[in-house]
């Protein structure tokens, strides 16, 4: 929790300054002119969510049978192990960002998920700080499923950390209330534009049928399963209608009365 704070207040600091030297032409509001309540708590409460997950995954792995492995998987554990540190952070991130462009297309597409993930989109001023807004239950479990499977294929855990860390830090950057597109690099990385075109509301700003630009920190993802719109100008409207973007115990509890409207609808 010290360190969330710490991390929070760091924030604070560098992207008041960044806002500063590089503001948003279609959205001048500045982070701390908008209703802060839900996204400080979230910035608090994520952090357990995620070490959580990261701790039922050490448990799951470590309580496999090693000997029923697969001969392909205990080789491929073996190669994997062998290989320089660097390396095998690269392969967990850019296994983690697979994973998590399709898990996020998933929340989209799956009314129960969606119930979750909902409280995320309800952002309706998208800046560094709306980055956590997200249900602890379903990070704890993303977190737990993606790096359970990096942990049964052989990386060891810290890797793993690092590469989280590094989609961590590219999901605040492209949050940022900030014009950048990243020019020629925007075809291989999320850009703070790119992403916010995921946040736009429906109907008002997106004009496509379904939700684009799920990627988390590459772009390439979207290009390739064509999922990807690329507006170089910032959308004005963003958020969701389905439930309340202000209240955080509204917002962990919208599952739970999904599934007592689904109940109820039977």
């Amino acid at each position: 929790m010290i360190a969330a704070a710490v991390h929070l207040v760091a924030c604070m600091v560098v992207f008041s300054i960044v806002e500063r030297l590089w503001p948003s032409s279609s959205s001048p509001r500045k982070w701390w002119q908008r209703p802060l309540l839900v996204d400080i708590c979230s910035w608090l409460i994520l952090p357990l969510a995620v070490g959580a997950g990261i701790t039922l995954a050490i448990l799951f792995a470590d309580a496999l049978p090693r000997e029923h492995f697969w001969y392909w998987l205990v080789r491929a554990r073996t190669l994997i192990g062998a290989i320089p540190l660097v390396m095998q952070i690269v392969i967990a991130f850019l296994v983690i960002d697979f994973l998590s462009h399709w898990i996020h297309r998933a929340y989209h597409r799956i009314p129960f998920l969606w119930s979750f993930h909902v409280m995320h989109n309800t952002s309706e001023h998208v800046d560094w700080l709306s980055t956590l807004r997200l249900h602890p239950i379903s990070q704890m479990i993303d977190t737990a499923l993606i790096a359970g499977l990096l942990l049964i294929a052989g990386l060891p855990l810290k890797p793993i950390i690092a590469a989280n860390a590094l989609v961590g830090f590219s999901a605040v950057l492209t949050h940022a209330n900030v014009p950048w597109t990243f020019g020629a690099f925007g075809r291989l990385f999320v850009s703070p534009i790119f992403h916010h075109w995921h946040h736009a509301r429906a109907g008002a700003e997106l004009r496509t049928p379904e939700p684009v630009n799920f990627g988390a920190a590459l772009s390439i993802w979207d290009r390739i399963f064509g999922t990807s719109i690329d507006d170089k100008n910032r959308p004005i409207r963003f958020g969701a209608d389905e439930a309340s973007a202000t209240n955080l115990r509204s917002l962990l509890l919208y599952p739970l009365r999904f599934c007592v409207r689904g109940r109820r609808n039977r």
